[in-house]
């Protein structure tokens, strides 16, 4: 599952499958995709390049 859902966001970032979001609060700046219904990784963008800084469970990495 992690490996298709980072070659789909490899491809596009904001493919509505991954439900891509900013996120707020303490991880404001940062990013967060799905990788299935729990699981999520957490990002940033730096231009046009996203740095992954965690993966996790959403109670892990929120």
């Amino acid at each position: 599952m992690l490996r298709a859902a980072l070659r789909r966001f490899s491809i596009n970032p904001r493919d509505p499958l991954l439900r891509t979001h900013k996120r707020k609060g303490e991880l404001a700046g940062y990013w967060a995709f799905s990788v299935a219904d729990d699981p999520r990784v957490v990002f940033r963008w730096e231009g046009e390049v996203a740095f992954l800084v965690g993966l996790g469970s959403h109670d892990e990495v929120y």
